[in-house]
């Protein structure tokens, strides 16, 4: 495509590149989590769209020009956008879970704040993880990973083309499964702790029961977390790492699986 002319006589073909991006945009936390005004996450989808568009050639497959086809075909890169970013999406979601897991074990279960955009209450501690990655991921170029490796999905798998193959599933699954085994890792030495915390204080209750192991228990249990909170943070720049680098590893792994031929 060379000229405005060509965006007004395929119009079809860039609402079909507009779906595939604004479905895997708007899966990022950094957008869904922060408020970025939709004008201008609109406005960003706009613009990439139109790169696309000018830059890459295409071969729309499995539209016959039928209003039923072309819905068909919008549905169909819709989720694939979906796919893409839910490969993102997941990741970033390993910070809050981590959160979760401390606040819980820690005594700050209570300290949640409401998040619109999951109409749900947030730990302060996974808010505090996840945006600590975004921020991470922002400064250290993922920004511009992204946008590249966005733009040359439409080279490797053409509008229609796309095709939901069995070994997708064995891609999601395992970034199920690094979900939970790097949650675990972050979370497992304090909760353990934590643990251990518990069963002194509960044999302590059975001795002494005159004590108040409430009064006790939860203050030590919050000094203990802060302190363990401190080490936490000089090996979280190791984890920012090793996420990022299985995010995109992840990313490519699912671009794999939506392609008709093995790449």
């Amino acid at each position: 495509m060379e000229s405005l002319l060509d965006l007004y006589a395929h119009t079809d073909i860039w609402l079909l590149i507009f779906c595939r991006l604004i479905a895997t945009i708007t899966m990022l936390p950094i957008v869904l989590e922060t408020k970025v005004p939709a004008l201008a996450v609109g406005g960003i989808i706009t613009t990439l769209t139109m790169i696309v568009f000018f830059t890459v050639p295409f071969e729309v497959v499995g539209y016959t020009g039928s209003l039923i086809s072309y819905t068909l075909l919008l549905i169909k890169e819709i989720l694939v956008g979906t796919a893409i970013g839910f490969s993102m999406l997941i990741f970033f979601q390993i910070f809050n879970w981590t959160g979760q897991l401390l606040s819980n074990q820690g005594g700050l279960s209570m300290s949640t704040f409401y998040d619109p955009t999951t109409a749900s209450q947030i730990p302060l501690l996974g808010r505090l993880f996840t945006l600590s990655f975004s921020m991470v991921f922002i400064l250290s170029g993922g920004y511009h990973w992204f946008i590249v490796a966005l733009v040359k999905t439409f080279e490797y798998l053409p509008i229609g083309s796309a095709m939901f193959n069995p070994e997708i599933v064995g891609t999601i699954l395992d970034a199920v499964a690094m979900f939970f085994e790097i949650g675990f890792k972050l979370s497992a030495p304090l909760v353990g702790v934590i643990l251990i915390v518990d069963v002194g204080l509960g044999v302590l209750a059975r001795a002494a029961p005159q004590m108040n192991m409430f009064v006790i228990g939860l203050p030590l249990k919050l000094l203990l977390m802060l302190t363990m909170l401190i080490v936490l943070v000089n090996i979280m720049p190791f984890y920012f790492d090793l996420v990022i680098e299985l995010l995109r590893n992840n990313f490519f792994n699912v671009l794999k699986g939506l392609m008709p031929t093995p790449y």
